[in-house]
């Protein structure tokens, strides 16, 4: 599907808005008021002019124009107050559900596709997109209805007071709307380069925060100073862009419409000479032409700031309408207590339709219980064959099937409710150790959490802290040691209780208190449980019952350590050449 029309973006935005309509009719409505009055300006200025100053020096009329301005200048002030706090609560609480089901959509998607989108690509959705909508919302739609208003009604006045000086503005409203129109698409075209460049910066940045360690490692700070100095010079080179074509807008526009006003100064001196208009009269049109300009003005910022507004909404709709998870899949069932079998039947899967497949045509079933070691060279589709068992991805040929029952037929909340993963690096959240601990089962109590720590001899270190459970971690767990933030994983997934186990094993070295301590944590956790370890240590690999030997992406030997050994193929050459020493 390609990108939307601006049409279509407005149309949706339109349907998201109709809960506020009421608000925004109201708005409307006080828009409408503020926009008129004034108007009154110009009258009051003119009967000053001609009656008052240059006229019958009355008093009486000079308190009366002073009491219309007074009063229309205090509506005004009020509406104009009215109409933008409505406008703003209308327009911010629809960016807030916007952002809202943004960030659910985002923790929705489906692995392949999140694959395909950089960290800093989605969050310049949620920072610079969303605030193009919000600014024109909060600040340039209350502007235009009031300036729209203004100037249709100005326009109006000044055909009332003479038909043939209006006669000059009309003319020129054709090449009026051909600039607009032409400069509309400039600043669409403009909005798009400039929010690629602003995506380039963020993801750089996320990528250079997270990998801080690796940068000061190899000592690429300045490298990484001029990377990001470039693309920053790219986003400035495009946002300047951008900012020329908003600024010309209105000066081009202000250049045309003051030849027409001069062009109306020369006939309406004329027409007073010839005695055709008298001095109140142009008086009160001068004044029209001033409340006329300024909106004219306003409405050409406005459409900049719609154009870029329009531009925000549809890279957002882009990112909403990405499809999600199939959670219910047509005629699923939930797991009711799942025992934990599990078959890959004749699976295969690729990534891309242009790569090589990734696994081919794999045929295994592992018990209910049973502990499998994954072992074989990098890249070789271990970690693809146990992303199938979550459905994290889903195979273009075959079936994986728990307890006989297809996976793709299967809820994927009760699914993963019986699963849980222990990753190479342990994810942890900002937050305390306890609350890392209760990501695995939220309503645990404080009791089950330690006791979830103590069988992962995580209360060890947990308690040597000032805090305790309650100590913070720190981002991702920087605060941590690695064999730390496992225990906590272990204690997580314990807490969890799930019937299927996911575990890859750290390859970093641990040191051998750590490594003692997780693998009695390991051997707390692992009986009973259908267990998959991508297995990187000789100890585990000797505890599994069975071993599937992976490469490319085929399982090319099933058996136990010491019958893998014994048959002298592929395992036990890898054996001998990473484990022979251990």
């Amino acid at each position: 599907m390609g990108p939307m029309t601006n049409r279509e973006v407005l149309r949706r935005i339109a349907r998201e808005a109709r809960p506020y309509y009421p608000r925004l009719a109201l708005s409307t409505l006080l828009g409408v008021i503020s926009g008129v009055l004034p108007l009154s300006y110009a009258f009051a200025f003119g009967l000053l002019n001609g009656q008052v100053i240059n006229g019958k020096h009355d008093l009486h009329l000079l308190y009366v124009a002073i009491g219309v301005l007074f009063a229309s200048l205090t509506i005004f002030n009020l509406g104009s107050y009215a109409q933008q706090y409505l406008s703003a609560w209308s327009g911010q609480h629809l960016v807030k559900q916007l952002r809202i089901r943004l960030f659910e959509r985002v923790l929705n998607l489906s692995l392949p596709e999140f694959d395909r989108w950089r960290p800093g690509e989605l969050i310049s959705r949620f920072n610079s997109d969303l605030q193009m909508m919000i600014d024109a919302a909060s600040i340039s739609l209350p502007q235009f209805i009031q300036s729209t208003v203004t100037f249709v009604s100005s326009l109006v006045a000044m055909a009332v007071l003479d038909w043939l000086l209006t006669l000059s503005i009309v003319v020129v409203a054709p090449i009026v709307s051909l600039a607009v129109s032409r400069f509309q698409h400039l600043i669409s075209t403009s909005t798009q380069r400039s929010q690629q460049r602003i995506a380039d910066i963020f993801s750089n940045l996320t990528e250079i925060l997270n990998g801080q360690r690796i940068v000061k490692a190899f000592a690429r700070e300045s490298f990484e100073v001029r990377r990001f100095q470039y693309r920053n010079d790219d986003y400035f080179g495009a946002y300047m862009k951008l900012t020329q074509f908003v600024l010309t807008q209105p000066l081009v526009i202000s250049t045309i419409m003051a030849i027409a006003i001069v062009a109306i100064i020369w006939l309406s001196v004329r027409e007073v000479i010839v005695g055709r208009l008298n001095p109140t009269t142009v008086s009160a049109y001068y004044m029209l032409i001033v409340t006329l300009v300024n909106p004219m003005n306003r409405l050409a910022a406005f459409v900049g700031d719609m154009s870029k507004a329009i531009v925000g909404a549809g890279r957002i709709y882009e990112v909403l309408d990405l499809p999600v998870e199939e959670r219910t899949p047509a005629h699923a069932h939930p797991l009711a207590a799942p025992r934990g079998r599990i078959t890959f039947e004749s699976v295969s899967f690729w990534y891309r339709p242009q790569d090589d497949p990734a696994l081919r045509d794999v045929n295994v079933t592992i018990e209910a219980g049973e502990i499998i070691a994954l072992v074989g060279p990098s890249g070789a589709g271990k970690t693809t064959l146990v992303n199938l068992v979550p459905r994290f991805y889903v195979p273009q040929q075959g079936r994986v099937l728990l307890d006989g029952s297809d996976l793709a037929q299967t809820t994927l909340d009760s699914l993963r409710a019986a699963i849980a993963i222990v990753p190479q690096d342990p994810q942890l959240f900002r937050g305390s150790i306890a609350d890392n601990i209760r990501y695995g089962r939220l309503e645990a109590s404080d009791d089950e959490v330690r006791a979830a720590a103590r069988e992962a001899n995580a209360e060890e270190f947990a308690l040597g802290f000032p805090d305790g459970y309650a100590t913070e971690v720190g981002e991702r767990g920087v605060r941590l040691s690695g064999g730390e933030r496992q225990r906590i994983a272990i204690a997580r997934a314990i807490l969890r209780d799930p019937r299927i186990l996911i575990l890859d094993e750290a390859t970093s070295a641990l040191d051998s208190h750590s490594e003692a301590l997780i693998e009695q944590a390991l051997d707390r956790l692992l009986p009973g449980r259908t267990t998959l370890i991508i297995a990187h240590r000789l100890s585990t690999i000797r505890r599994a019952h069975r071993i599937l030997f992976i490469e490319s992406g085929r399982v090319v030997e099933v058996g136990t350590h010491d019958e893998l050994l014994a048959r002298n193929g592929a395992y036990a050459a890898l054996h001998a050449r990473q484990f022979a020493a251990s």
